[in-house]
């Protein structure tokens, strides 16, 4: 009878540690802030875990632990792209849509444009191509040369100077006179605000 007892007893405190165990934070890293911007040896930044002309789109896939769409745009009068974007990222709590910029030679996007499935009219006066997941494929492994982030919460001038610090230049849009442009030399940082429209963060 004692022996049973003890078995309860030993198997109550069990349960009960393991239930404790439960309500403990989890030891993870946080993660990266878009304020938290590292110069690298080589001069270029790392943000969000991304080294610009180094880290891989395959790369980014396991740190942000999703899958991003790629396609290629053209506009008249500017170099051909291929982008891969997210429409909705978490990165610290606050959720935003990323852009990265692949490397890829103009020769090749060329090419990838021409078997590309359809090309869409944007509204930015854009074409976006559809491509051939082999070509989707082929790209996977090129370097990010920038990013562009939008997040769901507007900054103000304020909170910007407070965030990023002061820019070393601010000019205004000459399309739109409403949108404010910070520029941060040293870090390859632009900072778009207006009051009507998203903020818009790009690093390069």
């Amino acid at each position: 009878m004692r022996l049973f007892r003890d078995f309860l007893i030993g198997l109550f405190l069990t349960i009960a540690g393991i239930g404790a165990l439960l309500f403990i934070p989890s030891q993870q890293a946080p993660a990266p802030m878009p304020w938290q911007i590292t110069l690298m040896p080589d001069g270029k930044s790392k943000v969000f875990g991304i080294h610009i002309g180094t880290t891989t789109y395959n790369h980014t896939k396991e740190l942000f632990h999703e899958f991003g769409k790629i396609a290629a745009f053209s506009e008249e009068g500017k170099a051909s792209t291929v982008e891969a974007f997210f429409d909705s990222v978490h990165l610290a709590g606050i959720t935003g849509k990323l852009v990265l910029n692949l490397d890829v030679p103009e020769q090749q996007i060329t090419e990838m444009m021409s078997r590309a499935y359809e090309a869409r009219l944007q509204d930015s006066g854009a074409h976006r191509y559809e491509l051939r997941n082999s070509d989707k494929a082929s790209v996977v492994n090129a370097p990010i040369i920038a990013i562009t982030y939008v997040p769901s919460v507007k900054l103000n001038a304020e909170v910007a100077r407070f965030r990023f610090g002061g820019p070393g230049n601010i000019s205004q849009d000459t399309v739109d006179p409403n949108t404010t442009i910070w520029y941060y030399p040293l870090t390859g940082l632009t900072i778009r605000m207006n009051e009507h429209n998203k903020t818009i963060l790009q690093y390069q």
